[in-house]
């Protein structure tokens, strides 16, 4: 519990404990002192007040009227402090006990922790051998009782009042003191997001200054760090872009011609064996073999360096991507809904929106079970300040949703998937899987939106995750 308590509201605490420690050891003062001064002035008035008693008592032997005589001599004990005196039997010290409680300021409790003495004394009138009554000495601490209450009051008022003060100040200067771990705070939570350019104000205290300094230094680090990344997986890119290319001429320039050649040459030995069946049938499936591997040459080809990419531009490259589709999978309804703005993109940012299109089709395709399938490539209202990110990339939203099965608990789309994600990363983007609410899935890439101006990494569930609804595909 203690370490869910803010570092203001322990100090709080603590001195608010302090004081109470402070308050409660002064009220004990007060009260033992109480207590020990009600006893020895109390004693010292009774025995006062008995030897007084006693000897008037002696003198006014030979008075003529006896009872004037006692009246008077009580009303001169009347102002007498720390005694009550009154004429009856001992029983009526409760009484004049009771009439002392009832005119004392002090609460009952406190008088019982003062715990004053409660002596009576009776002393006989005696006349002429005859015994007239008694005079009843009570001791009445009240007065002591009462000051020493007024006193502990007054302490625990101040002692109050001392401790809202301590609070208001320690809110004030804790607030004021704490004020930059604030910053530094909100520092942290945006290089948690991913927001490598938060810098955190330096100011306050050495400690906190040193502190602030230091996330700052993490924080240049960090963004130094990412850049570096960037530029490694840029290159990455490139290579591999590069070898593809080479494959792709490799496969086309050697390994089309002998194709061809094999193909044309079976097909000169199937005319030239019209008298040998057998030999003509082998030399048939030869020449089918070989049309099966210049088709599947071709595909690879197109996998590898899409020509339509490169000769029709993104636009016209994703319709006849989605054509091919649709010819393959006539059960399917596939729709497109693309802007000429994306023509506008270059070279390696076009390849990433046509590679991650062309991967989410086949994975949706091949696992999904969809029977309908929205692509949607366009431009949302933002501006992204993010460094690494090519201004013509800024607000472009790649979308691909289906309704078919969905992730089903495997947390990921493949390993192809997998690799678009890294290159929307590179250029500066976020990808985004999620399972829509009315069912199937969702693949997203972002590039500098308002979801994703403030810092990477802010989409929640980033790949593989499961939050968030997404905008219809036709948004």
């Amino acid at each position: 519990m203690w370490r869910s308590i803010s570092l203001r509201n322990r100090l709080n605490l603590i001195f608010g404990s302090l004081l109470a420690l402070w308050l409660a050891v002064d009220v004990s003062r007060i009260v033992v002192e109480a207590s020990e001064r009600a006893r020895a002035e109390t004693e010292n008035a009774m025995r006062l007040t008995k030897e007084f008693v006693v000897t008037t008592l002696d003198r006014l032997q030979d008075a003529s009227e006896p009872e004037r005589a006692i009246e008077a001599l009580l009303a001169s004990l009347e102002n007498v402090r720390h005694v009550r005196v009154g004429v009856g039997q001992p029983s009526f010290a409760s009484a004049i006990v009771l009439a002392a409680s009832n005119g004392s300021k002090a609460p009952f409790w406190f008088r019982s922790l003062v715990n004053a003495p409660h002596e009576v004394v009776s002393v006989p009138i005696v006349f002429n051998d005859r015994r007239m009554n008694s005079i009843v000495i009570v001791a009445d601490s009240s007065d002591v009782i009462d000051n020493a209450w007024i006193g502990a009051r007054d302490a625990a008022l101040t002692g109050a009042f001392l401790a809202l003060v301590a609070m208001a100040a320690t809110n004030l200067l804790v607030g004021r003191a704490l004020k930059p771990l604030d910053a530094a705070g909100a520092a942290l939570a945006r290089l948690e997001a991913g927001d490598y350019r938060a810098r955190a104000e330096v100011g306050g205290p050495p400690e906190i200054v040193n502190l602030n300094t230091k996330i700052n230094r993490l924080a240049g680090a960090l963004s130094g760090l990412e850049r570096a990344n960037a530029e490694l997986m840029e290159r990455a890119v490139d290579a591999h872009d590069q070898e593809r290319r080479v494959i792709a001429h490799e496969l086309h320039d050697e390994f089309g011609p002998h194709l061809f050649a094999l193909r044309a040459s079976a097909a000169v030995l199937t005319k030239k064996l019209d008298a040998l069946p057998e030999a003509r049938s082998a030399a048939a499936a030869i020449a089918s073999q070989v049309e099966a591997l210049q088709n599947q040459n071709r595909r690879i080809l197109a996998d590898l360096r899409p020509a339509a990419l490169e000769e029709l531009g993104l636009v016209d490259a994703l319709g006849s991507l989605i054509a091919h589709w649709r010819r393959a999978e006539p059960g399917t309804v596939l729709s497109l809904d693309v802007g000429p703005r994306a023509n506008l993109l270059g070279e390696r940012a076009s390849q990433m929106a046509y590679r991650f299109v062309q991967e989410a089709l086949t994975n949706a395709f091949r696992h999904a079970g969809a029977t309908r399938i929205e692509v949607t490539l366009r431009f949302e209202d933002g501006h992204s300040h993010d460094a690494l990110l090519d201004p013509g990339l800024a607000g472009l939203v790649i979308r691909v949703a289906d309704d078919g099965r969905g992730l089903q608990g495997q947390g990921s789309g493949g390993m192809g998937l997998s690799g678009m994600r890294d290159r929307v990363r590179m250029l500066g983007g976020e990808t985004l899987v999620v399972s829509l609410p009315e069912g199937g899935l969702a693949v997203e890439a972002r590039f500098g939106t308002p979801e994703t101006a403030g810092g990477r990494g802010k989409l929640a569930g980033a790949y593989g995750g499961g939050a968030g609804n997404l905008p219809n595909a036709s948004g």
